[in-house]
């Protein structure tokens, strides 16, 4: 007896200790969707790739070098016809000196005809080895497209404090759908008791001659419609369950118990309006500062863009050491010759047939439009901020008159209880 006290003791503990890790108050349910959620992750590595893309865009202005091994056989030597420069000078020469021949003195009228011969420049085969640098020394559009990277890559963290509000938002609405639903179907089975003892008292008395069947009949009635009501609540219980599972990113196919009670959210809905309203501060939701980042990224944006009418500056430095020659491993032919380079280019933009122009104006437009949609926002979350305190104000008179009601229910309940 004493072993089966104690298998049946440690299979409470492990059924509890289950249950405890199954079973979320709103914060707790909060953070496990903040942790697991997928909105989170992909907004999360949106903000780690505009980190990595303004890397990519801050590398361009650094300098860049680059090593180079080219090695070249020509089987084929390529040659180049030119024009006999030799006879002619050999040939002023004699007739400066007046040199007679065979044929008699060589005068211009009797010099032979210029030809012209192939000759060929370069050896069979080369080898080059070299190191170059390139570095923007000034770009007005690498300037303001960093700015803009910059920008972009804080619109995305916005982004990830825009993911956690809903996540927050969307996890607390349903949790609280299922202390709702979970308080509906606990009140219908008291109704359900309620009526049920009723029919019984009330058979009785019908038994007794001091009540009608029609009487009996209404209580049956009520009691069918009541459990029709309460089958409905239990199944709406498991899907508001199903979605807080999916809201929290919970696994839907496992159980899930929720900790708090319904009268503790109430309360802390139940705010003080005129407090409340005193506060109301735009900025700090986030989607205002994601249209507010937006706006600003537009702006760096335009300022990239019409850089485009601005020249560029970039230098370079260049240094290879090349060997030329018909055997590649000769060490009698020619070694390796030096060859380096620095110099400095400048890009001026002339005329590129209205394309800058367009880009400025589209962007402008896209500006403007943001500007608009930020004053909406700003207009259209006053109207839900004022809307919602109404709403909360009738639900906390409503509240209060259901707390009346059901006590006065139970106060005629009881007492009709004892007459009976």
């Amino acid at each position: 007896m004493n072993h089966i006290a104690i298998y049946l003791l440690l299979f409470c503990c492990i059924s509890f200790n289950g249950l405890a890790q199954l079973t979320y108050t709103l914060p707790q349910a909060i953070d496990y969707a903040l942790e697991h959620h997928t909105k989170i992750k992909v907004a999360q590595l949106e903000h780690e790739n505009s980190i990595w893309q303004y890397k990519e865009a801050k590398s361009i202005g650094m300098p860049h070098i680059n090593g180079n091994i080219d090695y070249n056989y020509f089987y084929q030597i390529p040659v180049t016809p030119v024009e006999d420069f030799i006879s002619p000078s050999v040939y002023g020469v004699l007739i400066n000196e007046r040199v007679t021949t065979e044929n008699g003195t060589i005068t211009p009228d009797n010099l032979p005809e210029i030809r012209t011969f192939n000759i060929a420049f370069q050896q069979r085969q080369s080898l080059n080895i070299g190191i170059k640098a390139d570095v923007l020394v000034f770009d007005g559009n690498f300037l303001k497209g960093l700015k803009a990277a910059r920008k972009f890559m804080d619109l995305s963290a916005s982004q990830v404090d825009l993911s956690r509000q809903d996540i927050i938002h969307n996890v607390t609405r349903a949790y609280q759908s299922v202390l709702v639903a979970e308080r509906s179907a606990e009140i219908i089975r008291k109704n359900i008791d309620n009526v049920a003892n009723a029919l019984r008292e009330t058979e009785i008395i019908y038994k007794n001659g001091f009540a009608e069947e029609l009487d009996v009949d209404r209580l049956k009635l009520s009691l069918e419609n009541l459990t029709v009501e309460h089958d409905k609540t239990l199944r709406l219980i498991d899907i508001s369950y199903n979605v807080l599972k999916y809201q929290m990113a919970f696994p839907i196919n496992e159980d899930l118990m929720v900790a708090d009670k319904l009268e503790s959210t109430v309360e802390q809905l139940l705010l003080n309006p005129q407090t409340y309203k005193e506060h109301i501060d735009p900025e700090k939701r986030p989607e205002h500062q994601l249209l507010l980042k937006s706006i600003e990224l537009d702006k760096a944006d335009l300022e990239r863009i019409k850089q485009g009418y601005v020249p560029s500056i970039s230098a370079h430095f260049g240094y290879a050491q090349i060997l030329s020659r018909n055997g590649l491993f000769n060490e009698l032919e020619s070694g390796f010759l030096p060859n380096g380079v620095i110099g400095i280019s400048a890009k001026i933009p002339i005329y590129d047939g209205g394309m800058t122009k367009s880009r400025i104006e589209i962007k402008k437009i896209a500006l403007e439009k943001n500007k608009i949609e930020l004053g909406e926002f700003d207009r259209a979350m006053a109207l839900q901020i004022y809307n919602t305190q109404i709403v909360l104000e009738n639900t906390k008179s409503s509240l209060q008159t259901a707390k009346r009601v059901l006590d006065l229910n139970e106060k005629i309940f009881q007492k009709t209880r004892i007459k009976y």
